[in-house]
């Protein structure tokens, strides 16, 4: 059954790009220890898209802190010059959150463009990307993609509009990631979908995130506390922001973790209720 409240706000395309970020985690659920899968190993990779690269980062909060998978490039078969970036967020809220340490620092893509969570910007400058299926050194940093001439088979310069998206840790990432290609390419289209997103910088930053993209949609569910927490240390969010609210529905579990699930998101823009998977208490 699919949401029927859906509010009118909700972008229609909210849905089908949330489930690239569902593809991300579904692959990471089923093979943890692969870096660069193959689009084979996909459970749920998005039909009429083909895999471009896969996203690794360091994983500063996990038990080991080693590198693990986070992400993929996929290209639109329909529109070989479009393509799209999905970045997860990690498995649990509070894997992240009681290790995080709040800071700002300058963001670094242009003068007088704010203040960043210096710890999402780290994040954001270990990411790299390497080919499907390759277990090797054939990787470099994903920043190095926002360049035009790169001399690589990662260079991204043909592709004219970029959609990106992520939830929870993985949205400001793309925050991070799609305002640094929009800075440095004007001529791309980049839109950005983001769910459970915490604030990433200051309003000094919002202003000129506001200056670069121009199509941006920012999904928060009113009981989530991730994206108020930032607030009240004087950082500011990224429009157009737009509420969804799980507490209108009585069987999707009242819990901290349920209400920033990407699944419980996934419902709430249009979804079917299954995607609400264990955060469901009875059968809606």
């Amino acid at each position: 059954m699919k949401n029927q409240k859906l509010s009118a706000t909700v972008p229609p395309t909210a849905l089908q790009y949330g489930l690239f970020v569902q593809a991300a985690l579904d692959v990471y659920t089923h093979h943890p220890t692969v870096l660069s899968p193959t689009q084979d190993q996909y459970t749920s990779f998005p039909d009429g898209y083909t895999l471009l690269a896969n996203i690794q980062m360091n994983d500063f909060f996990g038990t080991d802190k080693t590198t693990a998978y986070f992400g993929f490039i996929a290209v639109d078969n329909a529109n070989p010059t479009s393509i799209v970036v999905a970045i997860r967020g990690t498995k649990s809220i509070m894997e992240w959150w009681d290790d995080f340490q709040v800071s700002s620092t300058p963001c670094p893509f242009a003068p007088n463009s704010g203040k960043v969570e210096s710890g999402f910007l780290e994040l954001y400058n270990s990411l790299h990307i390497s080919s499907p299926g390759s277990t090797g050194s054939n990787t470099i940093a994903l920043r190095e993609t926002v360049f035009t001439g790169l001399k690589s088979e990662f260079d991204l310069g043909q592709y004219k509009q970029v959609t990106m998206v992520g939830h929870s840790l993985g949205s400001s990432l793309v925050t991070l990631y799609g305002l640094d290609m929009a800075a440095q390419n004007s001529s791309k289209e980049v839109i950005i979908y983001t769910f459970a997103s915490p604030c990433t910088g200051d309003q000094d930053f919002v202003n000129y995130y506001n200056t670069i993209i121009h199509e941006s949609y920012r999904i928060y569910n009113e009981p989530d506390i991730v994206p108020k927490s930032l607030l009240l240390l004087g950082y500011s969010h990224v429009p157009v922001g737009i509420e969804v609210n799980s507490l209108l529905y009585s069987w999707i579990m009242q819990s901290i973790g349920c209400f920033h699930s990407l699944g419980t998101y996934l419902f709430l823009v249009g979804g079917e209720a299954s995607l609400v998977g264990t955060c469901t208490v009875t059968t809606p």
